[in-house]
């Protein structure tokens, strides 16, 4: 120190000495964070369940391909239904996975049949309700059960 200063040398070596690798608010602001997902992972059944299916999918693909040169892979997807299953189920963990992390709800199957369900009764409603369409759409119905029915 000269005359009450410190050198340049003094001051960086306090500052090297005082500064963290990590500043205490990073890591605690970090720790909130992941505390969440942390408490899902130890107490979310499903979640464990997700990553379990996730992990032994990838797996199973993994063995299936690793031998196999790109062209066979896409040849293999494309025609075998057992490995394009596995890669769905896959996909699908991962997805309720990362809602899960998140936080978000995850529905069950059924939401695309019901979509389905209720475009198929809309159209059928359209079609018969129609006043250019529905004399058709009904002659044809009627014929069409009658065919059935009769055995024709």
């Amino acid at each position: 120190m000269v005359f009450g200063r410190k050198s340049r040398a003094e001051r960086l070596r306090e500052q090297a000495e005082s500064t963290r690798l990590v500043p205490m608010a990073a890591l605690g602001a970090a720790y909130a964070g992941a505390r969440p997902i942390i408490e899902r992972l130890l107490y979310d059944d499903d979640l464990r369940n997700n990553i379990r299916v996730f992990i032994e999918s990838a797996r199973n693909i993994i063995d299936e391909l690793s031998d196999e040169d790109p062209s066979d892979i896409l040849t293999r997807l494309w025609d075998d239904d057992k490995l394009r299953k596995q890669v769905e189920a896959a996909a699908e963990a991962a997805q309720e996975g990362s809602k899960r992390v998140r936080g978000e709800r995850v529905r069950r199957g059924g939401a695309g049949r019901r979509l389905l369900l209720l475009v198929l009764v809309a159209t059928v409603g359209f079609l018969f309700l129609n006043p250019r369409t529905g004399p058709h759409a009904r002659k044809f119905a009627r014929d069409a059960y009658g065919s059935v029915t009769s055995g024709e």
